[in-house]
């Protein structure tokens, strides 16, 4: 009897204390109602999902103790507009519906919101997410909808440099969304992940890469040109070329591919040595990088397109940066305007005399037998301003403004004699000025419907002299005089209007109505005589339809635009499909290909020696038809914990090229059609270990050409023909100290000798090995990192694509001239931040 009554006691006892663990107690004075429910999530061991902002605003006074949650949040959430439930362990804290009958559970329900960062409440583009099984993307202002019969929505939300976001959310519109980025500790949060787990990853579409910009600051060489740095070290991008105003992407030419920052076309600033980009780093926020198979959403590009979101600016503290570096001084002020909006300046310069050819030799001699060669270091002075505004309230209206402005001069001289006999005298200069400017205002109504007004605007302003003679030095006679002026200057207005919708959880439909007008100046003379005057407008409207339809595993993304140019009065029509499936949890196929035209690209000209440059022209379908490409391409991805493989093949073709050739041996001159065709595979391999990265590319590429002048109607080889390109890269983390180092092997272009008939075509390979090493500080209420990286460690030689210009001296007899590949360059830099 004793123990029955022992045993009746325990028992009580721990049932009244199961019951007291589950009494609450709130004691809160004019406390936000989120803050509330934080204090119960880490007192109580209680999950909750609700929106931040939303909630704020409602303010708590309560000083009372509850038998139960369910208890707590009925007396919290009865004088207010809410409600709640219970979905699994999550208490769910949502608006009160309008109407109290519940829907019909064929009811079709929206879900709509918009992907911030945490510590600024930056807007997240092309984030990942994941609802109740089906796959979407938000936009580029970081929004999203859903639409479906379900009742909860589940969400996985994944983006590149922060922790993945696993929530359950009722139906609803304009939540926010906060993720916490890696290189953050909240005392709240168990961070177990690290911040190389997501460096790169392809979307489930062919051809598409999404790379995380937060890493770059520990790449080498990359504190003040990150963009292309990152960039370079992909498969498929040539790294060999060392030209971050040109992106070769898979073969394409020059002005074929596109660089966008904030949806406005960059046509590129002079890049001398690599280590000052056309874009600031500081306000790079995502990097996405279209190879082929690009969907109709964009378009006017035959070749890739990189595409860059610029950082909206903290819209919840004032904050700066500034760094110093060898070269530049780079500095960024942003803080918020009222409640909603925020504002940013940055601003880049170069020292004065930033290469000094008083204290430099610029004349490094290479042993040759049958040519000389100098190398040339010019005087190089570049300057660039961004600004921008951006605004977005409760209600889904949003509004931005992006500005650029940026110049370079970029000039060298030489005076140079040659074997006793030849003395080269010549002064190059090149002046560059770009200008970009872009207007977005949207609004998301409550029907999942969004709407987007895009006006952008786009100048460059280029001028090239140059002037040499050769003299013999035995008798001082001129052998040969020339003189060079071109002018090329070339502007984009855009105007768009765009929409899209959830229709239902398999379909999500866009389109658009786009405007464009373009205009471009090419003028050149040569020793006095005008070779080229061209003075071209016009413009074209453009219609744009695609759906998004998703079958569970299965996704299709069939596209359409079609472009009217009343200038020339024809008519574009470009198809566009993509294709995937994914084979369970981890490997994933996608096909895409398409049609695509281009109006606004660049014209090559050459001369009897072999020698390129490249200039604006817009397409007159006459002397300069409207490029004309066809891409397929594919995509074999697998993704498991910590690594990440591909295997992409493509094929290219592109007809409507011109150049512009003058060939007097031959007497062959005048603007020449012709086409060219790229194919080939990348492979691409990353793996993390112990929060650490390593990843292996390799390109195996083919690009040739054919045009009307070439007297065997054969295709040769492209300029930019590079066979193998291999990409080795490891970023070691030892936080706060960073380590990180990368080479790249290109096989070479092919280089033709005009003094031998046949001419000889000779591939000089490429070798370059970098290294890096940052420290990231904290003191008081500043952050900092300083670094120092080397390029080019072992100092190769490196003959780059289209920087090799040949001087005819007599008819055996040439100079070469090299404007520098990246030398051993050494950089130190220190950042300093609040």
């Amino acid at each position: 009897m004793n123990d029955r009554i022992i045993a009746f006691l325990l028992l009580f006892i721990l049932l009244s204390a199961r019951l007291d663990a589950q009494k609450i107690s709130i004691e809160a004075t004019e406390q936000p109602l989120s803050e509330v429910l934080i204090q119960l999530r880490d007192g109580y061991n209680m999950s909750f999902s609700f929106d931040d902002a939303a909630l704020r605003k409602f303010r708590i006074t309560l000083n009372k103790t509850f038998k139960n949650p369910e208890e707590a949040l009925t007396f919290i959430t009865k004088d207010l507009p809410l409600d709640f439930e219970k979905s699994g362990d999550v208490w769910i804290i949502f608006p009160a519906p309008e109407k109290p009958n519940p829907l019909p559970q064929n009811k079709s329900r929206l879900i709509s919101g918009q992907i911030q960062e945490r510590k600024t409440l930056e807007s997240l583009p092309y984030s990942n997410i994941v609802i109740n099984g089906q796959g979407t993307i938000s936009d580029a202002d970081g929004y999203f909808t859903f639409r479906s019969t379900d009742t909860v929505f589940n969400l996985s939300i994944s983006q590149l440099g922060y922790y993945r976001i696993d929530t359950t959310l009722a139906p609803g519109r304009n939540y926010k969304i906060t993720m916490v980025p890696a290189v953050e500790s909240l005392k709240e949060i168990v961070i177990t992940d690290r911040l190389l787990e997501t460096f790169v990853y392809t979307e489930s579409r062919a051809g598409i890469l999404h790379l995380n910009h937060k890493v770059t600051k520990f790449l080498p060489g990359s504190s003040d040109n990150s963009v292309f740095n990152l960039l370079r070290l992909q498969s498929g991008i040539l790294a060999a070329a060392e030209s971050s105003d040109n992106l070769i992407i898979w073969g394409a030419y020059e002005g074929q591919s596109r660089i966008l920052f904030d949806d406005f076309l960059l046509f590129g600033l002079k890049n001398f040595n690599d280590n000052i980009s056309a874009v600031n780093p500081y306000v790079v926020k995502n990097i996405k990088v279209l190879k082929a198979g690009f969907d109709a959403s964009y378009g006017d590009c035959v070749g890739g397109i990189a595409d860059i979101t610029g950082i909206d600016g903290n819209k919840i503290k004032l904050g700066a940066d500034v760094s110093l570096n060898n070269y530049t001084v780079n500095s960024m002020l942003q803080t918020p305007i009222g409640e909603r909006g925020a504002f940013l300046l940055a601003f880049r310069h170069t020292y004065h005399d930033l290469y000094d050819n008083k204290n430099l030799d610029p004349y490094k001699r290479r042993g040759q037998t049958s040519e000389s060669g100098i190398t040339v270091i010019p005087d190089y002075v570049f300057r660039d301003l961004n600004l921008k505004y951006t605004f977005r309230n409760d209600n889904g209206f949003h509004f931005r403004t992006s500005l650029l402005t940026g110049q370079d001069n970029f000039s060298y001289s030489i005076d140079e004699a040659f074997n006793q006999r030849f003395q080269l005298l010549r002064e190059t200069s090149e002046t560059n000025i770009q200008q970009g400017a872009s207007f977005v205002m949207g609004k998301d109504f409550y029907n999942g419907l969004n709407l987007k007004l895009t006006l952008t605007y786009s100048a460059l302003n280029s001028k090239f002299n140059n002037e040499q003679e050769i003299i013999n030095n035995n008798n001082g006679n001129l052998i040969k005089q020339e003189l060079i002026e071109a002018i090329n200057k070339t502007k984009e207005t855009t105007a768009e209007l765009s929409a899209r919708k959830a229709i239902n959880k398999n379909h999500q439909i866009e389109g658009a109505f786009k405007y464009t007008a373009n205009r471009s100046i090419w003028k050149e003379d040569s020793s006095g005589v005008q070779s080229i005057s061209q003075n071209i407008v016009g413009a074209y409207a453009t219609i744009i339809l695609q759906d998004q339809i998703n079958l569970g595993r299965f996704t299709l993304l069939p596209g359409l635009r079609f472009s009217y140019l009343p200038y020339l009065n024809k008519n574009f029509t470009q198809p566009r499909l993509s294709i995937s499936y994914k084979f369970g949890e981890h490997i994933n196929f996608s096909l895409a290909s398409g049609l695509y035209n281009q109006y606004l690209s660049k014209s090559s000209v050459q001369d009897q020696s072999g020698n390129y440059r490249y200039m604006w022209t817009l397409a007159n379908d006459s002397t300069y038809p409207v490029l004309r490409g066809k891409h397929l391409t594919a995509s074999l991805t697998f993704e498991r914990a910590n690594t990440q493989a591909a295997l992409s093949p493509y094929y290219k073709k592109t007809k409507g090229m011109t150049r512009y050739v003058n060939f007097s041996q031959t007497e062959t001159d005048g603007i020449f059609k012709g086409q060219g065709r790229s194919y080939g595979f990348d492979v691409y391999v990353k793996q993390n270990f112990k929060g650490h990265t390593a990843w292996l590319s390799y390109t195996w590429s083919k690009t040739e050409e054919l045009f009307d002048h070439f007297p065997d109607s054969e295709y040769r080889f492209a300029p930019q023909d590079q066979r193998h390109e291999i990409k080795l890269a490891t970023l070691l983390n030892f936080d706060p100290f960073y380590f990180s180092a990368n080479y790249v092997y290109g096989s070479g272009f092919p280089v033709p000798d005009y003094n031998q008939q046949p001419i000889e075509i000779t591939r000089t390979p490429y070798h370059r090995f970098d290294v890096a090493l940052t420290y990231k500080f904290n003191f008081s209420k500043f952050y900092g990192e300083a670094g120092i990286s080397v390029l080019n460690i072992f100092d190769r030689e490196n003959l780059l694509y289209n920087n090799l210009e040949r001087v005819p001296a007599s008819q055996t007899t040439s100079i070469s001239i090299y404007e520098q590949s990246v030398p051993f360059t050494p950089t130190i830099y220190i950042k300093l931040g609040f």
